[in-house]
């Protein structure tokens, strides 16, 4: 299939230029409207949406395979348990912005970085992105003035960013975002792709280390659990491939690793291996209890709504816990029905494995799959305990999409030599130091 030229702003795709350009307009740039808030990059994908469905089933950029059926069974799986529980209204208003912002976000991954040069350029501006907003977010920890929200309460009315504790001896900072948690996970999220792919995986590429060490630093001034775990995954993860580089079996051997973890905690400790960890990821004590009283009481409404689940109404809790919900995997099947949750689980588990079942890639294809999957580890493995809501959500989703085209590639077709080379005679290989 002949590759689709797209317009590209700063190095990546127009549309993918907007979507990010939404998605870091603070929230005093939303406009409500009938009960619906417009955001940003809300109003991209909307646009959108109707133009990427059409090229998606017309085949005019690829072909239908089985992860978009996951996605939009899950969509209309969500739209059909708050059409059950809420009304025809409720579903076509609120099922009909969660599927724009699940399928739209994964749309636009998926039909816009379609090869290595749009991951490589993609993986480049996300990284400057976080390293940029540092200009902002730096003296923001250090003054307590949140420049980038207030700025823009004061000029369009709102009330700014909300006062939060300072941590560590910094205030928490917002950027352009809901929350410190957002900012943080958004930042940590560009780890991988900062090592992997805009520092090749060498220590002694300085500039691409320094942006890697550029993307710590925000993280860390979040000053928020959730961010940190997600850049400790990554770091894990990429420390485990670089130690055990060329050894066959070391994914399986990571995973023999956490099973082996997960059995000696249950077995060992008069606690289940959830409240361990829980426990000791989590900045406080309070944190932590209130976070195990979620899934005592979610999973016990699961149980209750297994099929469609509760969908936008309320759930059985002491009366003194709050509604809020920090745990994004629980809240998809507390509120959607455990369908929906298995349909977004099997997606990014089946993509990941599609992905990870490709040999003879190039090295930087490899790197690039590193990067893409190590991402979404870190960010899994956290939205067990902070939930994915707003940008946040539409984030995940779109870097699910972004691997797609990984799984659609032909080893061969990614090492086919030029004419040019298989004419040339064979020249003696030289091995490149890692760093």
């Amino acid at each position: 299939m002949a590759k689709t030229r797209t317009r590209t702003l700063l190095g990546v795709p127009v549309p993918v230029a907007l979507f990010f350009l939404g998605i870091l307009l603070p929230p005093e740039v939303s406009l409500t409207v009938g009960g619906l808030r417009f955001s940003g990059y809300r109003v991209v994908l909307i646009i959108a949406f109707i133009p990427m469905f059409y090229m998606l089933i017309s085949g005019k950029r690829t072909k239908i395979n089985i992860f978009d059926c996951l996605v939009f069974g899950h969509s209309i799986w969500a739209t059909l348990s708050l059409i059950k529980w809420g009304g025809v209204q409720q579903g076509i208003e609120s099922g009909g912005i969660y599927t724009i912002e699940c399928a739209g976000a994964y749309l636009l991954g998926r039909l816009y970085i379609r090869s290595i040069e749009d991951f490589t350029a993609f993986a480049k501006a996300y990284v400057g992105v976080v390293c940029f907003l540092l200009l902002f977010t730096v003296p923001e920890s250090l003054t307590a003035i949140h420049f980038i929200r207030d700025t823009f309460a004061a000029a369009l009315g709102g009330p700014g960013a909300p006062y939060i504790d300072p941590r560590m001896g910094i205030e928490r900072a917002f950027g352009p975002f809901d929350h410190p948690i957002l900012y943080g996970v958004f930042s940590a999220s560009a780890f991988s792709m900062a090592y992997f792919v805009v520092a090749d995986r060498r220590f002694m590429n300085i500039s691409g280390m320094a942006r890697v060490i550029g993307v710590v630093v925000a993280t860390f001034l979040s000053a928020s659990g959730g961010p940190y775990l997600v850049l400790i995954m990554q770091m894990f993860v990429a420390a485990w491939e670089r130690v055990l580089y060329g050894i066959v079996g070391r994914w399986r051997m990571l995973l023999g690793l956490f099973g082996l973890t997960y059995l000696a905690i249950d077995v060992l400790s008069n606690r289940t291996p959830f409240h361990v960890f829980v426990t000791y990821l989590t900045f406080s004590t309070h944190s932590a209890y209130n976070r195990i009283l979620l899934w005592n009481y979610g999973t016990a409404e699961v149980a209750r709504h297994p099929i469609f689940g509760v969908g936008l109404g309320d759930w059985v809790r002491p009366v003194w816990m709050s509604d809020s919900m920090d745990n994004f995997w629980l809240l998809i099947a507390m509120r959607y029905g455990m369908p929906a949750w298995f349909m977004l689980f099997g997606l990014l588990i089946g993509l990941v494995y599609a992905v990870g079942r490709k040999k003879k890639l190039p090295q930087n294809w490899q790197r690039a799959r590193h990067a893409w999957a190590f991402t979404l580890f870190g960010i899994s493995v956290v939205a067990c305990t902070v939930h994915l809501w707003n940008a946040l959500f539409v984030l995940f989703m779109f870097l699910i999409g972004c691997g797609v085209w990984m799984a659609d590639t032909k080893p061969e077709t990614a090492r086919k030599p030029s004419a040019l080379k298989r004419m040339m005679p064979a020249m003696p290989r030289r091995r490149v130091p890692l760093f």
